[in-house]
């Protein structure tokens, strides 16, 4: 596919997903064992996707993300209610993973609003989809690096 994930683990979460089309555009949910990917786990977040109109709704937050947000967001809608701050920045890269059908990786500064420390943010946004067209669900690795306080 081309795409050039900067971070090891995020290589290694898209390699499973790739390993998981078995020669389609993208895998289903169902495809996913979470025992094969125990590293991976506190670094997930699961996104159901309903579309008309498009929203994304938060069926897994990660142990590691929650820890770094400060709170969970299992069963809240993003881009709504004012969920998260950052959210509004990353819903162009979650439609575009739905629309196009394929994964985003992306990297960039990242301040905690919290305390001010300052690093690295590394996403990988997967597009998963039971009926193999439509995308239902997102699976996206974040991890965060932080720098030297």
């Amino acid at each position: 596919m081309g795409l050039e994930i900067s971070h090891p683990l995020l290589r290694e979460l898209h390699a499973y997903w790739d390993g998981k089309r078995a020669g389609r555009e993208m895998p289903a949910r169902s495809d996913l064992d979470p025992v094969e990917i125990p590293a991976l786990l506190k670094h997930l977040i699961l996104l159901d996707v309903s579309h008309e109109p498009l929203r994304f709704r938060v069926r897994l937050y990660g142990t590691a993300v929650a820890e770094l947000r400060g709170r969970d967001l299992t069963g809240r809608y993003l881009y709504e209610d004012g969920v998260t701050q950052i959210g509004q920045q990353t819903r162009p890269w979650n439609v575009a993973t739905v629309e196009e059908r394929r994964p985003h990786f992306r990297i960039g500064d990242y301040t905690d609003i919290s305390d001010g420390r300052t690093g690295t943010y590394n996403r990988l946004g997967l597009p998963l989809s039971s009926g193999g067209e439509a995308v239902d669900m997102l699976m996206i690795g974040l991890i965060r690096e932080w720098g030297d306080a």
